[in-house]
Protein backbone atom coordinates (compact mmCIF):
# COMPACT_ATOMS: atom_id res chain seq x y z
CA UNK A 1 0.00 0.00 0.00
CA UNK A 2 1.77 3.48 -1.28
CA UNK A 3 1.95 5.79 1.85
CA UNK A 4 0.53 9.42 1.74
CA UNK A 5 1.99 12.72 1.26
CA UNK A 6 2.84 13.15 4.76
CA UNK A 7 5.02 9.38 4.52
CA UNK A 8 6.46 10.60 1.23
CA UNK A 9 7.66 14.25 2.73
CA UNK A 10 8.69 12.20 6.05
CA UNK A 11 10.73 9.83 4.56
CA UNK A 12 13.07 12.55 2.21
CA UNK A 13 13.34 14.29 5.44
CA UNK A 14 14.94 10.94 6.63
CA UNK A 15 16.57 10.60 3.51
CA UNK A 16 18.93 13.49 3.97
CA UNK A 17 19.11 13.94 7.86
CA UNK A 18 20.04 10.05 7.54
CA UNK A 19 21.72 8.92 4.32
CA UNK A 20 23.62 6.53 5.97
CA UNK A 21 20.22 4.69 6.73
CA UNK A 22 19.56 2.25 3.86
CA UNK A 23 17.81 -0.95 5.13
CA UNK A 24 14.57 -2.40 4.34
CA UNK A 25 10.83 -1.51 4.24
CA UNK A 26 9.92 -1.80 7.99
CA UNK A 27 6.44 -1.56 7.06
CA UNK A 28 6.70 -5.18 6.40
CA UNK A 29 6.43 -8.15 8.55
CA UNK A 30 9.31 -10.00 8.70
CA UNK A 31 9.15 -13.82 9.28
CA UNK A 32 10.21 -14.50 12.78
CA UNK A 33 13.35 -16.68 12.61
CA UNK A 34 13.34 -20.47 14.21
CA UNK A 35 13.15 -21.17 17.89
CA UNK A 36 16.30 -22.59 18.87
CA UNK A 37 17.75 -23.70 22.06
CA UNK A 38 18.31 -21.52 24.51
CA UNK A 39 16.78 -21.78 28.32
CA UNK A 40 14.13 -18.66 28.60
CA UNK A 41 14.54 -16.65 32.04
CA UNK A 42 10.74 -15.17 32.20
CA UNK A 43 8.03 -16.43 32.75
CA UNK A 44 6.38 -20.03 30.90
CA UNK A 45 4.60 -17.87 28.25
CA UNK A 46 7.53 -15.92 27.14
CA UNK A 47 9.46 -17.02 23.87
CA UNK A 48 12.85 -17.71 23.22
CA UNK A 49 13.77 -16.91 19.66
CA UNK A 50 17.49 -17.39 18.63
CA UNK A 51 17.80 -17.14 14.79
CA UNK A 52 19.57 -19.68 12.37
CA UNK A 53 22.88 -19.47 11.43
CA UNK A 54 26.55 -18.90 13.05
CA UNK A 55 27.54 -14.91 13.69
CA UNK A 56 30.51 -14.01 11.41
CA UNK A 57 33.25 -12.83 13.00
CA UNK A 58 32.82 -8.96 14.08
CA UNK A 59 29.01 -8.81 14.06
CA UNK A 60 27.75 -7.41 16.76
CA UNK A 61 25.16 -9.70 19.28
CA UNK A 62 22.15 -7.32 18.99
CA UNK A 63 18.63 -8.53 20.85
CA UNK A 64 15.32 -7.39 21.79
CA UNK A 65 13.36 -8.22 24.52
CA UNK A 66 9.68 -7.57 23.92
CA UNK A 67 6.39 -7.18 26.36
CA UNK A 68 4.07 -8.70 23.68
CA UNK A 69 3.93 -10.52 20.92
CA UNK A 70 5.82 -9.54 17.53
CA UNK A 71 2.69 -10.09 15.26
CA UNK A 72 0.52 -7.88 17.14
CA UNK A 73 0.43 -5.55 14.08
CA UNK A 74 1.72 -2.44 15.99
CA UNK A 75 3.75 -1.44 18.91
CA UNK A 76 5.89 -4.63 19.17
CA UNK A 77 5.81 -5.51 15.48
CA UNK A 78 6.65 -2.55 14.42
CA UNK A 79 10.04 -2.55 16.93
CA UNK A 80 10.66 -6.61 15.74
CA UNK A 81 10.78 -5.14 11.79
CA UNK A 82 13.47 -2.37 13.27
CA UNK A 83 15.37 -5.32 15.10
CA UNK A 84 15.45 -7.26 11.44
CA UNK A 85 16.36 -4.43 9.29
CA UNK A 86 19.78 -4.59 11.20
CA UNK A 87 20.29 -7.84 9.90
CA UNK A 88 19.21 -6.45 6.74
CA UNK A 89 21.96 -3.97 6.68
CA UNK A 90 24.58 -6.33 7.84
CA UNK A 91 24.89 -4.90 11.49
CA UNK A 92 24.04 -8.27 12.76
CA UNK A 93 23.45 -11.37 10.96
CA UNK A 94 21.28 -13.59 13.83
CA UNK A 95 19.68 -10.81 15.99
CA UNK A 96 17.72 -12.70 18.93
CA UNK A 97 14.49 -11.74 21.05
CA UNK A 98 12.22 -12.77 24.03
CA UNK A 99 8.68 -11.97 23.36
CA UNK A 100 5.30 -11.49 26.07
CA UNK A 101 8.32 -11.08 28.66
CA UNK A 102 6.22 -9.42 31.81
CA UNK A 103 7.82 -6.54 33.30
CA UNK A 104 8.93 -8.48 36.45
CA UNK A 105 10.71 -10.64 34.14
CA UNK A 106 12.38 -8.28 32.25
CA UNK A 107 15.40 -8.01 34.44
CA UNK A 108 16.26 -11.48 33.92
CA UNK A 109 16.06 -11.64 30.52
CA UNK A 110 18.04 -8.46 29.96
CA UNK A 111 20.92 -10.49 32.39
CA UNK A 112 20.72 -13.35 30.31
CA UNK A 113 21.53 -11.64 26.97
CA UNK A 114 24.15 -9.09 28.97
CA UNK A 115 25.83 -11.97 30.40
CA UNK A 116 26.08 -14.07 27.31
CA UNK A 117 27.82 -10.89 25.73
CA UNK A 118 25.44 -9.26 23.83
CA UNK A 119 26.61 -5.54 22.71
CA UNK A 120 23.13 -3.73 22.16
CA UNK A 121 20.11 -4.84 24.05
CA UNK A 122 16.50 -3.28 23.23
CA UNK A 123 14.20 -2.59 26.02
CA UNK A 124 11.00 -2.41 23.92
CA UNK A 125 8.57 -0.70 26.56
CA UNK A 126 8.68 1.98 29.18
CA UNK A 127 7.61 -0.48 31.98
CA UNK A 128 10.84 -2.15 32.04
CA UNK A 129 13.24 0.57 32.57
CA UNK A 130 13.11 0.33 36.64
CA UNK A 131 13.91 -3.39 36.43
CA UNK A 132 16.86 -2.95 33.85
CA UNK A 133 18.64 -0.13 34.93
CA UNK A 134 20.42 -2.29 37.78
CA UNK A 135 21.30 -4.47 35.18
CA UNK A 136 23.01 -1.97 32.76
CA UNK A 137 24.74 -1.15 36.20
CA UNK A 138 26.44 -4.46 36.42
CA UNK A 139 27.07 -5.01 32.60
CA UNK A 140 28.84 -1.94 31.68
CA UNK A 141 30.39 -3.47 28.40
CA UNK A 142 26.50 -3.75 27.03
CA UNK A 143 24.36 -1.07 25.19
CA UNK A 144 21.09 -0.86 26.65
CA UNK A 145 18.30 0.93 24.41
CA UNK A 146 15.01 2.08 25.83
CA UNK A 147 12.24 2.55 24.19
CA UNK A 148 10.00 5.28 25.75
CA UNK A 149 12.18 5.87 28.70
CA UNK A 150 13.62 8.55 30.60
CA UNK A 151 16.71 7.54 32.29
CA UNK A 152 20.49 8.00 30.50
CA UNK A 153 23.66 6.73 31.73
CA UNK A 154 27.13 5.68 30.06
CA UNK A 155 25.55 2.14 28.17
CA UNK A 156 21.96 3.03 28.79
CA UNK A 157 19.99 5.49 26.33
CA UNK A 158 16.48 6.27 26.14
CA UNK A 159 14.26 7.00 23.03
CA UNK A 160 10.81 8.67 23.16
CA UNK A 161 8.21 8.10 20.98
CA UNK A 162 5.81 10.46 20.20
CA UNK A 163 2.70 8.37 21.21
CA UNK A 164 0.85 11.93 21.47
CA UNK A 165 1.39 12.33 17.79
CA UNK A 166 -0.05 9.59 17.07
CA UNK A 167 -3.71 9.73 18.92
CA UNK A 168 -3.35 13.44 18.16
CA UNK A 169 -4.01 12.59 14.33
CA UNK A 170 -6.32 10.07 15.03
CA UNK A 171 -8.17 12.74 17.06
CA UNK A 172 -8.03 14.95 14.20
CA UNK A 173 -9.15 12.53 11.55
CA UNK A 174 -11.99 11.88 13.52
CA UNK A 175 -13.31 15.16 14.13
CA UNK A 176 -12.92 16.04 10.62
CA UNK A 177 -15.17 12.77 9.92
CA UNK A 178 -17.62 12.14 12.13
CA UNK A 179 -21.18 13.50 11.40
CA UNK A 180 -22.60 12.91 14.81
CA UNK A 181 -20.09 14.98 16.27
CA UNK A 182 -19.03 12.01 19.34
CA UNK A 183 -15.49 10.44 18.63
CA UNK A 184 -14.65 7.58 20.48
CA UNK A 185 -10.63 6.39 21.77
CA UNK A 186 -9.74 3.22 23.48
CA UNK A 187 -6.39 2.77 24.90
CA UNK A 188 -4.86 -0.46 27.23
CA UNK A 189 -2.63 -0.73 29.72
CA UNK A 190 -2.99 2.91 31.70
CA UNK A 191 0.64 3.67 31.28
CA UNK A 192 2.16 7.05 29.74
CA UNK A 193 2.43 6.23 26.24
CA UNK A 194 -1.15 5.08 26.00
CA UNK A 195 -2.43 8.69 28.35
CA UNK A 196 -0.43 10.68 26.13
CA UNK A 197 -1.83 8.44 23.25
CA UNK A 198 -5.32 9.70 24.80
CA UNK A 199 -4.56 13.10 25.82
CA UNK A 200 -3.03 13.73 22.06
CA UNK A 201 -6.62 12.67 20.94
CA UNK A 202 -8.54 14.84 22.85
CA UNK A 203 -5.67 17.39 21.91
CA UNK A 204 -6.51 16.24 18.16
CA UNK A 205 -10.28 16.88 18.42
CA UNK A 206 -9.74 20.09 19.99
CA UNK A 207 -7.18 21.32 17.48
CA UNK A 208 -10.10 20.64 14.70
CA UNK A 209 -12.87 22.21 17.16
CA UNK A 210 -10.99 26.01 16.91
CA UNK A 211 -9.35 25.41 13.79
CA UNK A 212 -12.94 24.77 12.02
CA UNK A 213 -15.55 26.12 14.30
CA UNK A 214 -16.45 22.75 15.30
CA UNK A 215 -17.93 21.13 18.59
CA UNK A 216 -17.24 17.34 18.15
CA UNK A 217 -17.05 15.55 21.60
CA UNK A 218 -14.32 12.77 22.35
CA UNK A 219 -14.56 9.91 24.37
CA UNK A 220 -11.94 8.06 25.95
CA UNK A 221 -11.52 5.19 27.47
CA UNK A 222 -8.59 2.85 28.56
CA UNK A 223 -9.11 -0.70 29.35
CA UNK A 224 -6.12 -1.34 31.47
CA UNK A 225 -4.86 -4.49 29.20
CA UNK A 226 -2.86 -5.11 26.04
CA UNK A 227 -4.12 -8.25 25.34
CA UNK A 228 -7.97 -8.36 26.15
CA UNK A 229 -9.35 -8.55 22.83
CA UNK A 230 -12.99 -8.85 24.00
CA UNK A 231 -12.94 -6.01 26.65
CA UNK A 232 -11.31 -3.84 24.33
CA UNK A 233 -14.22 -4.51 21.78
CA UNK A 234 -16.90 -4.15 24.53
CA UNK A 235 -15.29 -1.06 25.15
CA UNK A 236 -15.91 0.20 21.80
CA UNK A 237 -19.24 -0.87 21.23
CA UNK A 238 -19.83 0.98 24.38
CA UNK A 239 -18.78 4.26 22.83
CA UNK A 240 -20.65 3.55 19.50
CA UNK A 241 -23.65 2.49 21.00
CA UNK A 242 -23.30 6.07 22.92
CA UNK A 243 -23.21 7.95 19.47
CA UNK A 244 -19.95 7.65 18.70
CA UNK A 245 -19.42 7.16 15.03
CA UNK A 246 -15.87 7.02 14.57
CA UNK A 247 -13.32 5.07 16.93
CA UNK A 248 -9.64 4.86 17.49
CA UNK A 249 -7.71 2.11 19.26
CA UNK A 250 -3.97 2.45 21.18
CA UNK A 251 -3.96 -0.81 22.63
CA UNK A 252 -1.69 -3.03 20.99
CA UNK A 253 -2.58 -6.42 20.64
CA UNK A 254 -5.89 -5.50 21.96
CA UNK A 255 -6.74 -3.11 19.14
CA UNK A 256 -8.16 -5.34 16.77
CA UNK A 257 -11.01 -5.73 19.42
CA UNK A 258 -11.85 -2.10 18.78
CA UNK A 259 -11.57 -2.86 14.60
CA UNK A 260 -13.91 -5.76 15.18
CA UNK A 261 -16.61 -3.29 16.94
CA UNK A 262 -16.83 -0.90 14.45
CA UNK A 263 -17.21 -3.54 11.65
CA UNK A 264 -20.18 -4.96 13.37
CA UNK A 265 -21.63 -1.86 14.26
CA UNK A 266 -20.79 -0.10 10.99
CA UNK A 267 -18.51 2.92 12.48
CA UNK A 268 -16.27 4.15 10.94
CA UNK A 269 -12.54 3.02 12.37
CA UNK A 270 -8.91 5.11 12.37
CA UNK A 271 -6.37 2.29 12.92
CA UNK A 272 -3.19 2.26 14.44
CA UNK A 273 -1.04 -0.55 13.34
CA UNK A 274 -0.67 -2.13 9.61
CA UNK A 275 -2.74 -4.75 8.86
CA UNK A 276 -5.78 -3.72 11.13
CA UNK A 277 -7.89 -2.71 8.37
CA UNK A 278 -8.45 -6.71 7.98
CA UNK A 279 -10.66 -6.71 11.29
CA UNK A 280 -12.63 -3.86 9.81
CA UNK A 281 -12.40 -4.54 6.01
CA UNK A 282 -15.58 -1.89 5.27
CA UNK A 283 -15.13 0.39 7.54
CA UNK A 284 -11.24 1.33 8.39
CA UNK A 285 -11.20 4.98 7.05
CA UNK A 286 -7.13 4.98 7.39
CA UNK A 287 -4.47 4.20 9.29
CA UNK A 288 -2.35 6.32 11.81
CA UNK A 289 1.17 4.10 12.06
CA UNK A 290 3.99 4.41 14.74
CA UNK A 291 6.67 3.02 13.04
CA UNK A 292 8.95 2.19 16.07
CA UNK A 293 11.97 0.39 13.67
CA UNK A 294 13.22 4.07 12.48
CA UNK A 295 14.33 4.88 16.16
CA UNK A 296 16.30 0.77 15.65
CA UNK A 297 17.56 1.99 12.32
CA UNK A 298 18.87 5.47 13.62
CA UNK A 299 20.74 3.78 17.14
CA UNK A 300 21.57 0.52 15.68
CA UNK A 301 23.95 2.38 12.76
CA UNK A 302 25.33 4.82 14.85
CA UNK A 303 26.26 1.87 17.17
CA UNK A 304 27.45 -0.04 14.50
CA UNK A 305 29.70 2.87 13.71
CA UNK A 306 30.93 4.06 16.50
CA UNK A 307 29.45 7.29 16.83
CA UNK A 308 26.01 6.35 19.42
CA UNK A 309 26.64 8.75 22.21
CA UNK A 310 24.09 9.75 25.23
CA UNK A 311 22.73 12.75 24.60
CA UNK A 312 22.31 15.48 26.87
CA UNK A 313 18.37 14.77 26.74
CA UNK A 314 15.78 11.83 25.63
CA UNK A 315 15.30 12.43 21.79
CA UNK A 316 12.02 12.18 20.39
CA UNK A 317 11.19 10.75 17.71
CA UNK A 318 7.84 11.66 15.67
CA UNK A 319 7.11 12.83 12.27
CA UNK A 320 9.68 14.85 12.27
CA UNK A 321 11.25 11.60 11.33
CA UNK A 322 8.88 9.94 9.58
CA UNK A 323 8.29 7.56 12.55
CA UNK A 324 4.18 8.61 12.82
CA UNK A 325 2.59 8.80 9.19
CA UNK A 326 -0.24 8.64 7.69
CA UNK A 327 -1.27 5.93 5.14
CA UNK A 328 -3.60 6.48 1.71
CA UNK A 329 -7.37 6.31 2.33
CA UNK A 330 -9.17 3.22 2.24
CA UNK A 331 -12.26 4.62 1.49
CA UNK A 332 -13.52 7.67 -0.51
CA UNK A 333 -13.17 10.87 1.54
CA UNK A 334 -13.40 14.74 0.67
CA UNK A 335 -10.50 16.05 -0.41
CA UNK A 336 -10.60 18.67 1.95
CA UNK A 337 -10.39 16.38 4.38
CA UNK A 338 -7.38 14.55 2.96
CA UNK A 339 -5.78 18.58 2.66
CA UNK A 340 -6.89 19.28 6.18
CA UNK A 341 -4.96 16.08 7.17
CA UNK A 342 -2.06 16.13 5.10
CA UNK A 343 -1.71 20.19 5.81
CA UNK A 344 -1.92 18.97 10.19
CA UNK A 345 1.40 16.40 9.24
CA UNK A 346 3.38 18.85 7.28
CA UNK A 347 2.95 21.09 11.02
CA UNK A 348 3.78 18.07 12.89
CA UNK A 349 7.01 17.44 10.77
CA UNK A 350 8.07 20.98 10.67
CA UNK A 351 7.50 21.28 14.44
CA UNK A 352 4.48 24.34 14.27
CA UNK A 353 1.69 22.28 15.99
CA UNK A 354 2.48 21.92 20.06
CA UNK A 355 0.93 18.94 22.14
CA UNK A 356 0.86 19.36 25.68
CA UNK A 357 2.36 16.19 27.60
CA UNK A 358 0.29 16.48 30.39
CA UNK A 359 -1.04 13.93 31.37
Amino acid sequence: MKKSLALVLALVFVMFTLAACGGGDSSSSAAPASTGGDSTPAADSSEVNDGEGSAQAGDLKVAAIFGGAINDGNWNETQYNGLMDLKEKGICSDPKYMENVSDTDAAEAARTYASEGFNLVYLTTNSYQDYCTSVAESFPDTMFIQINGTYLAENFISVRIADEEQGFVQGVIAALLTETGKVGFVGGLEINPIKLGSSGFQQGVDYVNETYGLAVVAQRINTGSFTDVNQAKETAISLIEDGCDVVAPMANDASVGVMEAAEEKGAMAIGCGLGQDASAPTTTEVIVVKDVAIAYQVTGEDFANGILTVPAEVETYGANKGVVWVTDWFKDVDDEVKTRVEEVMLKLMNGEISISLDL
